[in-house]
């Protein structure tokens, strides 16, 4: 099972490492901007459409 903290639109919150935000970048005609949503690290992200694993350094 792939999780929310394996992707690389996950960002944690700095004072509780289980939840945080997707930030996603949105395109419309006009203009681009981010979009975000609360997350907890562990949820599924198998049925994510937008879910791009994270690249190991």
């Amino acid at each position: 099972m792939t999780t929310c903290k394996e992707c690389k639109s996950f960002f944690p919150l700095e004072n509780d490492q289980t939840k945080g935000d997707c930030v996603q970048r949105v395109k419309d005609p006009r203009q681009a901007y981010y979009q975000s949503r609360p997350a907890k690290a562990d949820d599924d992200a198998g049925a994510c459409g937008s879910f791009q694993k994270k690249q190991k350094t």
